[in-house]
């Protein structure tokens, strides 16, 4: 008998998109991930809340998270002679021979089944105001959706821009509204031995 928590790990939802800015796919396999792309997006200025790791750790925080990957679609010409399969790792390309070049993601951090926390949602500013990251939330929505027993999905977002955006396209509120019967708690960085 199959254990049905294994069809709730989402490592094989895709969506497609075509726009004046291109070809975009977003997927939720693990093995398309990028994690150069990934390190480089923790280090930018716009993840202020993310820093770059080693990649062992990288492997460890990915393979704990559904991580949905914002690609372009990118054609793929082979050289004379050559079967397109040849000149691609296998990782890196599409059915239809397309290249997939990272440029976003969103990332759960999730027991795949009860609860799931929204963090790293990030798209490279060269691809930003073509509606990407609109269409990566909207996926997100989609994948939460698609948990039928999921409690609660929590995130952290700016107060200005974030939370207004979070409102409006996850239907997401401020836990603040809810005072009297939760609150939600934090504590940042645990000091590492020998700090």
């Amino acid at each position: 008998m199959a254990n049905p928590s294994e069809n709730l790990r989402m490592e094989d939802l895709s969506w497609e998109k075509c726009n004046q800015a291109g070809s975009f796919t977003i997927s939720t396999r693990p093995e398309l991930l990028e994690h150069d792309f990934i390190n480089n997006a923790f280090a930018s200025e716009e993840m202020y809340w993310a820093k770059p790791v080693p990649h062992p750790q990288l492997v460890t925080l990915l393979s704990n998270s559904i991580t949905l990957g914002l690609y372009e679609r990118q054609p793929v010409k082979s050289a004379p002679g050559l079967e397109e399969e040849q000149t691609l790792p296998p990782r890196s390309s599409t059915s239809s021979g397309d290249r997939l070049k990272q440029i976003g993601m969103a990332r759960f951090i999730t027991d795949h089944v009860t609860t799931a926390y929204l963090t790293d949602v990030y798209v490279a500013p060269a691809h930003r105001k073509s509606g990407l990251g609109i269409w990566l939330v909207a996926c997100c929505h989609e994948t939460i959706e698609a948990h039928p027993a999921l409690r609660r999905v929590l995130l952290a977002a700016s107060p200005q821009v974030g939370k207004p955006f979070y409102a409006r396209e996850l239907g997401m509120w401020d836990v603040v509204e809810e005072r009297e019967t939760l609150a939600i708690m934090s504590r940042k960085k645990f000091k590492a031995p020998g700090e």
